[in-house]
């Protein structure tokens, strides 16, 4: 591969990592407003009754099956020979495919409506709840609709158009939601409207797959059975793993309702801070991703343990500053945003920000599971985590550790399952070069200089005041000690070298533009 091909594949993913911040920066601001009209209107008992369906419907996200990834990856090796017919029918058994799912999301939450009183039983002062989870449901259903082409986009290296449509229609449904809960207060309208922003946002983002590859309306018909089967095979694989991640995260919500319907509301506030900071992070991996699987379909060996290390250390630093400064923050942010009365204990905080933490240093392994088609050495992954997450979480609860119980079970269920089992397939089936026990030790090293980095940023942020100036004073100072550190540490390294090489050739060609 040239270095010219190389440098434009790095500086696409840049682009889409920018656009991915830059977006979801500005959507974050709009749903923290949203929210805190939200529960300073309709309160703290729907909040919970919005945490608790929002967590049952995750559980139908299964039916998806990993479609997504499986067929993403089938994209990759079309896309780069540049085949429209082939990518042209593998986007036709994708919509297939995704019309099927949304069939059976809709079918398998209505056969749970005999059980909604039961996953409610805490909330009996709410109405309509019937009417609340059919939107919940159609919401959900909807989000398959149109959506099927966002991955050709994404897998095309072109994953900043796909953020441009999630944060304008973000921004859009929040300030519909804000307008709904002022002026009329009505939690039914304020559903419909974020069904009704889900449906354009995929409908625009097909409309643009569309003007972007012309070619998708003249291709008829689907893949030959043989890479159809292939896919398959992918899909079931990836099934299997999945359950995984969605049961953990689902389940959870679902274990804290049986301690408090209310703690979950309470919960789900910190929840959508973690999560929107996941969302921006996880568009940066997504946008890299389709670098790195085009790098594989091309058969350029040379690069990949270099590319490997490399994000490793980019997600080191990233998730380990976002991982302190949710942990410094959030409750600081809690207080002055919603209100006092809003917390939830403080070490439960702490296991937020290391699960965080420890989600995010498994992305590189997941980033080449996803481009490598690696699906079927990780498929029990899945169950045997869910397992572990589930029967621990339990056992805690059992032993009255209550909110912090459940969430250091999944802390348990990171150490006993992903944190080793994927570097490990990733080393034996795409890598080599005992690239699992480097990543390992680069982690444990990361680690330690991330703890130092915290150790230092917590003290100080601890006498700081409270309120907004307390908040924007612990701020600057999570900004500047564990970027400080990490910078100084690392500012000689071959990896930090990389990043630094690709920022100075955008600024030079957006000064030559200027120019």
């Amino acid at each position: 591969m040239s270095i010219k091909s190389q440098n434009r594949r790095s500086e696409n993913s840049v682009k889409n990592s920018l656009f991915a911040i830059v977006g979801q920066a500005v959507a974050l601001i709009f749903g923290f407003v949203t929210r805190k009209q939200f529960i300073a209107v309709l309160g703290e008992v729907y909040l919970g009754v919005n945490g608790v369906f929002c967590s049952v419907l995750s559980l139908l996200s299964l039916t998806e099956l990993g479609l997504g990834s499986a067929i993403t990856f089938a994209l990759y090796k079309p896309l780069a020979d540049g085949d429209d017919e082939s990518t042209g029918r593998i986007m036709n058994l994708y919509a297939l495919a995704y019309r099927i799912v949304a069939a059976a999301v809709t079918l398998i939450g209505l056969c749970l409506l005999p059980f909604l009183g039961w996953m409610t039983r805490e909330v009996p002062q709410v109405g309509h709840m019937t009417l609340i989870y059919l939107l919940f449901l159609a919401n959900s259903a909807a989000s398959y609709l149109f959506s099927y082409r966002r991955a050709l986009i994404t897998a095309s290296e072109r994953d900043w158009r796909n953020s441009v449509n999630t944060s304008i229609f973000s921004i859009l449904q929040n300030a519909a939601q804000l307008v709904i809960i002022i002026y009329t207060q009505n939690y039914i309208l304020y559903l419909v409207a974020q069904l009704a922003i889900t449906l354009i946002s995929n409908f625009e983002i097909s409309h643009a797959a569309s003007k972007m590859f012309p070619y998708l309306k003249n291709v008829k018909g689907l893949p030959s059975r043989e890479e159809t089967s292939s896919i398959a095979k992918n899909v079931k694989a990836m099934f299997v793993n999945r359950f995984g991640g969605v049961a953990v995260t689902g389940t959870d919500n679902l274990l804290i309702a049986s301690i408090d319907v209310v703690l979950v509301g309470l919960y789900s506030n910190y929840l959508l801070i973690l999560q929107t900071i996941q969302v921006i992070l996880s568009q940066v991996i997504n946008a890299v991703t389709a670098s790195v699987g085009n790098l594989l379909a091309s058969d350029d060996s040379e690069r990949r343990s270099e590319i490997y290390l490399d994000v490793t250390f980019a997600v080191a630093w990233l998730y380990g500053f976002s991982a302190i400064a949710l942990d410094c923050l959030m409750t600081r942010f809690i207080a002055f945003a919603f209100g006092a009365g809003l917390e939830i204990p403080e070490l439960a905080v702490h296991i937020m920000a290391l699960n965080f933490y420890l989600n995010g240093i498994r992305q590189p392994n997941l980033m080449y599971i996803n481009a490598a088609g690696l699906f079927r050495p990780i498929r029990f992954k899945g169950f045997v985590e869910a397992a572990i997450n589930l029967g621990v979480s339990a056992i805690f609860l059992a032993c009255g550790m209550g909110l912090f119980g459940v969430l250091l079970g999944t802390t348990v269920s990171h150490f006993a399952t992903s944190l080793w089992w994927e570097p490990y397939c990733v080393d034996k089936y795409c890598l080599g070069n005992n690239s699992a026990r480097r990543f390992a030790l680069k982690n444990v090293v990361y680690a330690v200089v991330l703890a130092a980095a915290w150790l230092i940023t917590r003290l100080i942020v601890d006498i700081m005041p409270l309120g907004f100036i307390g908040f924007m004073l612990a701020a600057v100072v999570v900004l500047v000690i564990p970027n400080a550190i990490f910078l100084i540490i690392y500012h000689r390294s071959e990896q930090f070298g990389f990043f630094k090489g690709i920022l100075l050739r955008i600024l030079s060609k957006l000064k030559l533009r200027k120019d």
